[in-house]
């Protein structure tokens, strides 16, 4: 199986090693800012993807993430 984002073999949930950590980090690192202002997802999911810090990997999982929500109407 391909990866969602790109053309690598997929890992673990539907992306490749590189993306696949990238996902990771967005997760983890959403705790944190939950904790720190309450934040919800989308809206950080946004705020990670202006961020001119976030790298490729993980500006294109967030798109992935981003259109997986519109997708499923949430």
């Amino acid at each position: 199986m391909k990866c969602k984002v790109c053309c690598r073999e997929a890992e673990e949930n539907g992306y490749c090693l590189y993306h696949l950590k990238a996902y990771r980090n967005i997760i983890e690192k959403f705790e944190v800012w939950k904790r720190a202002s309450d934040i919800d997802w989308n809206t950080y999911l946004v705020k990670i993807q202006k961020n001119s810090l976030t790298g490729e990997w993980a500006k294109e999982v967030i798109i992935d993430l981003i259109k997986g929500e519109n997708e499923n109407g949430r």
